[in-house]
């Protein structure tokens, strides 16, 4: 693993001292990355963290075309230190931190009986371990401003059905819990923590993980799915930066699919004709 690097972009526009300071792991791409321009574009200044320099550098470059000021630190979350690091840059570079969201993650397709021990451990660790050590970082410096906060957590569909990858799902099940009992915790700080549960997203980590069987993935959502269709990195971004907004100032410890209804089973007359 290598060590982390925090790298400042040029700032076009006069710094603005009453934007909300956000923190985005797995910031490279995906649904961060739309989650990045979103939030851009609605006035936050932000931190972007992830494992790979160069799409953390296109995605700044977007967020400071739009007028954002950003930092970003690239490095593996799996690195004890990386967690404080970025709470730390976010402070030093904005004197603040206001909001969460934790969507570093991965995951590969692979049976029970093929995994290695040290896959289920590296993906446990990434996936849930690494989310636990940053909230608290991150939740230790919002209690310390005494202003309240707002932390988001990417889970998945697969905390309810194991997914393609036990390992995965397991983590993505132990983040839902994790959800539930921050959001109990930290409460009396004003600090509100929700997750959402993206289904089946149009993302790298799935055309990659699918590349060989991506078309039939299509045409199986487009029957399963009652929209018809996959999700895209934009649908899951806007309800997280819902729940980062005031408009969700009273929505604590939910879990919220994003799935296109894909996790609705068919009713049993479309089942008989075989649709």
């Amino acid at each position: 693993m290598t060590a982390a690097r925090a790298e400042e972009q040029p700032q076009p526009a006069p710094p603005n001292r009453t934007a909300p300071v956000t923190l985005l792991t797995g910031a490279s791409g995906g649904i961060v990355g739309a989650l990045a321009i979103m939030l851009a574009q609605a006035g936050h200044r932000l931190v972007l963290s992830g494992l790979d320099q160069p799409g953390l550098d296109a995605v700044a470059a977007a967020v400071a075309a739009r007028g954002a000021e950003v930092a970003t630190i690239a490095g593996d979350l799996r690195e004890r230190d990386l967690a404080r690091a970025c709470v730390d840059l976010a402070v030093a570079r904005f004197g603040r931190l206001d909001n969460l969201v934790t969507g570093a993650g991965a995951s590969r397709p692979v049976p029970m009986v093929e995994m290695e021990d040290d896959e289920w451990d590296r993906l446990v660790d990434l996936n849930l371990s690494a989310v636990f050590r940053i909230s608290k970082a991150a939740s230790r410096q919002m209690i310390a401003q005494g202003e309240g906060g707002a932390i988001v957590h990417i889970s998945s569909i697969a905390h309810a059905n194991g997914g393609a990858n036990l390992a995965y799902g397991s983590a993505k099940g132990g983040v839902a819990t994790l959800t539930y009992g921050m959001a109990q915790q930290l409460g009396r700080h004003a600090i509100r923590v929700n997750a959402v549960a993206p289904g089946i997203i149009d993302t790298p980590m799935v055309r990659n993980g699918f590349a060989q069987h991506f078309d039939a993935l299509v045409a199986g959502a487009a029957v399963r799915t009652p929209l018809g269709r996959l999700g895209q990195a934009e649908d899951v971004a806007a309800v997280i930066a819902f729940l980062l907004s005031p408009g969700a100032a009273f929505v604590t410890g939910a879990l919220i699919p994003v799935t296109g209804g894909i996790e609705i089973l068919s009713p049993i007359s479309t089942i008989a004709k075989g649709a």
